[in-house]
């Protein structure tokens, strides 16, 4: 098991995300990426400019390398990725983790029903399919809506 550090994303992290946003996504989607043809700068743009402004930001490294990122607004997990050499090592667990921390009373969260990889780790990861949808266009992919809930409280045993 690797050692995962989290901290909060800073704008040094800005070329390092991105890379590793765009491998991931490649990695986990090819019909898709190719399909919608983005290019670097776009990738840097929507970024910098939708991304970031509009989701509060975690990043995984481990050993001085950018591991994964966690993008969330409110009980929304927006992007999830983990660079592929560091996949199926718990950073994917530990950014939940974090998500769960920062919205303990739940959260939710799409992906593409294609991506099967990310489905099962949702899944493993206690998150329950509550929708089946398309995303909206440009990408227009059919996509599944998970949502995570809290385990309940143990009842109390009435001992006083």
């Amino acid at each position: 098991m690797i050692v995962i550090e989290l901290r909060p994303f800073t704008p040094k992290d800005s070329s390092d995300i991105v890379a590793l946003w765009e491998r991931a996504r490649w990695d986990a989607q090819p019909w898709l990426e190719e399909r919608m043809g983005y290019t670097h700068s776009d990738n840097v743009n929507f970024f910098e400019n939708v991304l970031i402004p509009n989701n509060n930001v975690w990043v995984a490294s481990s050993d001085g390398a950018t591991a994964g990122f966690l993008a969330m607004h409110e009980d929304e997990i927006n992007f999830l990725y983990v660079d592929p050499p560091f996949q199926r090592g718990g950073v994917g667990s530990a950014l939940l983790n974090q998500a769960r921390e920062l919205s303990p009373s739940g959260l939710s969260l799409y992906t593409h029903q294609r991506n099967e990889r990310a489905r099962r780790f949702y899944e493993k990861s206690e998150f329950t399919i509550a929708a089946f949808g398309v995303s909206p266009a440009p990408e227009s992919e059919p996509d599944v809506r998970y949502d995570w809930q809290p385990a309940p409280a143990a009842a109390d045993s009435g001992a006083s």
